[in-house]
């Protein structure tokens, strides 16, 4: 790991493995200096216990919730939120923690929030998770950034959003990007390009 990162400086971190049967890796860092804050990314655990949470689709709901009841009783969060992502940039602001539950939204990619004991959770699968904390504030945003989502400015709309409801400083704020897919194992088409960088000419 390099040296930790400065409010004007980036640095590339490795996430490490929390010991116990859930597969789930934190920010060292960001776990010693934030020890009120709660922030990780699961795996897919293994093949004779996969860890897959997904609430819909094909697969049963039955042991998508007992996972998340593992993640509830790791990270001492009851209830936390998750939304049917669509790839967009609408995000919603938590003003309530809510009953000790998993509830399942529609339509969102982002989560802010102020309320202790609310985790905030995003799928992933290619795209980058990207965490937000006002460490200040005690005040956090969790996005889902994929292309689309990342061309379109969900980031910068969260930082807005935090900024409206708590006067949140950009410069003050704290941003990690999780793990996602890279340009050594994925090939993208013109149309990405053209998205993120709508002003240069692609790549010969």
């Amino acid at each position: 790991m390099t040296e930790p990162a400065t409010s004007s400086a980036a640095a590339i971190v490795e996430e490490t493995r929390v010991p116990g049967d859930v597969p789930l890796w934190v920010h060292p860092e960001w776990r010693e200096r934030f020890p009120w804050l709660v922030q990780g990314t699961t795996g897919r655990g293994s093949p004779d216990d996969p860890f897959d949470l997904a609430l819909s689709g094909e697969r049963p709901v039955g042991p998508g919730m007992g996972r998340w009841r593992r993640v509830a009783a790791v990270t001492g969060m009851p209830t936390a939120v998750l939304s049917r992502q669509v790839h967009g940039t609408e995000i919603w602001v938590h003003t309530e923690r809510g009953a000790p539950a998993v509830c399942v939204m529609d339509g969102y990619d982002g989560h802010v929030t102020d309320r202790p004991g609310l985790l905030l959770a995003i799928g992933i699968a290619d795209s980058t998770p990207v965490s937000i904390v006002d460490a200040e504030r005690r005040k956090i945003a969790i996005v889902h950034a994929g292309w689309r989502g990342a061309a379109a400015g969900i980031v910068e709309r969260a930082i807005r959003r935090m900024a409206a409801e708590w006067g949140s400083a950009a410069d003050a704020l704290w941003l990690h990007c999780g793990p996602a897919i890279c340009g050594r194992c994925y090939e993208v088409g013109p149309e990405v390009h053209a998205a993120m960088y709508p002003d240069r000419p692609p790549p010969p």
